[in-house]
């Protein structure tokens, strides 16, 4: 109920008793409220966001979300599990905009935060300001500020993750908090945002995919605590699987038709493949489509966690120097693939499957033409090092590089080859039982979150690539060294082959200690074995 309402709902006696009762600095507040109110047409909406979003704005909303904006209303707490893409961040802006909107002046204040900088400014904050546009609320909403006759009424940021401070000063008679990707907030934050509900009209929202990696976050246990209303938001029980009837989106951008809300929602393709790609077992699975907190995270090689905050990793990379890693389809492998390092950036430069990997001579000539434009690139950047190429050697990639070895003594090129046969014994024997795991735990330390939450890597490679660096488990073998899940082991659970990722890992692994080996020369009949031709026809 409006302030407004609540005055004139009661006698007109008991009224005047009240005002007795209040200061003249009281009195004047009192009557610029009330005066505020009144002259406020979205105040109406005041205990009402689902009016707000569907009368006021216009806007449909299908039923997990009008659950989520009541619950706002009734529950001081409120926190949302949910998988991908569900619509709640285009949410969390209707309910920001209704809190400003549907509150008296100077009275609410509305905060967002979520665990970087990127997240606040590129996910929840476009949203606001699309909706301030186009209902045409009061203020002006700047890339994450929202001002009413110059007074900040809103604001979005990122708190420093171990910064007990983080939210203090804080305060207003009708605050909105909104935690969005809250499943990457960490203790000493939560807890700090629990100090500010004990004000008067204060409400908290957690909103964010369960973390894919961690048992037992401060998400999960908010999810559990019986200070929180949960809701929890599947794949499956959104309108693409429900076939829950839904509006027409009217904030699509003026040049853009109108469409489908569910156009914008998670959708059967999208569940097949992650599926697919992870595992109907998988942590990734659990968290994203059924919005369940994962309970087998604790032996994965590189945590799933790690690999998409390197995405958006804005810590200065040192070096320009060009790595290649190359991984050939063999040993179970699907994918002939090479990737590329320039400093500590990782991108795939090429993959192809099937028969026209078969030939070893085609695929060092691929190889060839890119170690060529990375040449090209370090003698553009004054770089006299040259560019070392590591290539596993198993099966076909024998050969590989075994041409690759002898195109540059001819100089063909000026790159050095480092053969990596991930099958022999690691160089630190005695932690890991071979090469192969010597190399994905090399990977882990360096996409491994420091105490500062800062990594070595950035990672600019499609979600199957993260996927594939997330797929393995590690154990221990019988004399206490690290192993890690082979391909086949992994291909009988369901998970693709991680050549792609193998590729990442080769270009950032660098054997230590000795020179760098040369594979034997091929004899003819070798040669013949790889290419299937004859050898005085290749020579041509």
């Amino acid at each position: 109920m409006r302030l407004v309402d609540k005055v004139l709902s009661v006698e007109p006696k008991e009224r005047y008793s009240i005002y007795a009762d209040l200061s003249v600095e009281e009195k004047n507040a009192l009557g610029m409220l009330l005066e505020a109110e009144g002259n406020n047409p979205w105040a109406i909406y005041e205990g009402d966001p689902v009016g707000f979003i569907s009368k006021g704005l216009g806007e449909s909303l299908w039923s997990k979300q009008i659950d989520i904006a009541r619950s706002v209303v009734e529950n001081q707490r409120t926190v949302v599990a949910a998988s991908h893409a569900p619509g709640k961040s285009h949410l969390s802006a209707r309910i920001v905009s209704w809190w400003i909107a549907a509150h008296a002046p100077g009275t609410a204040l509305a905060i967002t935060i979520a665990p970087t900088h990127r997240q606040v400014r590129n996910i929840i904050w476009p949203h606001i300001r699309r909706c301030h546009s186009l209902a045409k609320l009061p203020g002006e909403v700047l890339t994450q500020t929202w001002k009413i006759n110059g007074d900040v009424v809103s604001y979005g940021f990122s708190p420093n993750p171990y910064d007990e401070s983080a939210t203090q000063g804080i305060h207003a008679p009708n605050l909105l908090i909104v935690v969005d990707e809250a499943g990457g907030i960490g203790e000493i934050v939560g807890q700090a945002l629990e100090a500010l509900m004990t004000g008067g009209n204060t409400r908290l929202l957690l909103l964010g995919n369960p973390p894919t990696d961690q048992e037992d976050s401060w998400f999960e246990r908010c999810y559990e605590s019986p200070l929180f209303n949960p809701i929890t938001i599947s794949a499956f029980d959104t309108p693409n699987f429900t076939g829950e009837e839904v509006g027409v989106c009217t904030t699509c951008p003026p040049q853009v038709e109108r469409h489908l809300i569910t156009k914008h929602l998670v959708d059967k393709r999208w569940v097949d493949d992650v599926v697919s790609e992870f595992g109907e077992d998988s942590p990734f699975v659990e968290a994203r489509v059924y919005a369940r907190f994962p309970r087998s995270t604790a032996n994965k090689v590189i945590p799933f966690g790690w690999c998409e905050k390197s995405l958006t990793n804005d810590n200065p990379i040192e070096g320009s120097k060009i790595r290649l890693g190359i991984d050939i389809a063999a040993d179970g492998g699907d994918e002939f693939v090479i990737a590329k390092m320039n400093g500590f950036a990782a991108k795939i430069i090429h993959r192809t499957s099937g028969s026209v990997n078969e030939n070893a001579v085609d695929v060092a000539g691929v190889c060839l033409r890119h170690i060529h434009e990375a040449e090209a690139e370090h003698q553009k950047l004054e770089i006299s090092e040259p560019v070392r190429v590591k290539i596993d050697t198993i099966g076909v990639g024998w050969g590989v590089v075994s041409m690759l070895q002898k195109w540059e003594k001819e100089g063909k090129h000026r790159s050095k080859i480092v053969p990596v046969n991930v099958a022999e014994r690691a160089k630190d024997s005695e932690k890991f039982k071979n090469m192969r795991a010597e190399l994905w735990w090399n990977g882990r330390t360096l996409l491994q979150p420091n105490s500062e939450g800062q990594q070595d890597v950035r990672l600019n490679v499609e979600r199957k690539v993260l996927s594939q660096l997330a797929g393995p488990t590690f154990k221990s073998d019988s004399a206490g060294r690290i192993q890690i899940e082979g391909k086949a082991e992994m291909k009988r659970r369901g998970v693709s082959s991680p050549d792609q990722a193998e590729a990442v890992l080769l270009a950032l692994y660098e054997p230590k200690g000795g020179d760098i080996p040369h594979v034997a020369p091929m004899s003819f009949g070798q040669v013949n074995e790889f290419t299937g031709s004859n050898f005085s026809n290749l020579m041509n």
